[in-house]
């Protein structure tokens, strides 16, 4: 059993699911309210605060990442993995690729000693503008 604010039972890890689940078959980055739209029309209950309560928790973890499009809207997406996963993200049509960020790892790990920090996760998403986008528009 899963204990969540003091609530025991399945139903937060089924709701994580859920949001897992859309992140996983959306097309690309997307808004809470299309994770929301998205598991509704798959038959899931879940709320929209909820969405963004688990939203939260899997960027918090690495799990899940978030960007900003050219209008502002939060994207989240899933993560590609890896320790230092950092990602390059078209902000027109959210398609996105991993990139090697050794150096920047190297970076995040020593600004983080200078400031006394340990166990430093760096998790960094680059946005811009995809050659196709630029040549499109």
């Amino acid at each position: 059993m899963h204990s969540f604010g003091g609530v025991k039972g399945p139903r937060p890890r089924a709701q994580r699911d859920v949001v897992l689940r859309a992140l996983d078959e959306l097309p690309g980055p997307s808004t809470a309210h299309a994770i929301h739209h998205h598991a509704q029309r798959t038959g899931a209950r879940i709320g929209l605060t909820t969405i963004y309560r688990h939203l939260g928790l899997l960027v918090r973890a690495g799990t899940a990442a978030t960007m900003v499009d050219d209008a502002g809207m939060h994207l989240y997406y899933l993560r590609s993995g890896g320790e230092h996963a950092t990602t390059l993200m078209c902000t027109r049509c959210g398609s996105g690729v991993p990139v090697d960020a050794a150096v920047v790892a190297r970076w995040a790990g020593r600004t983080a000693a200078d400031h006394g920090f340990t166990d430093v996760r760096p998790s960094i998403t680059l946005t811009g503008v995809c050659a196709r986008c630029r040549t499109t528009a």
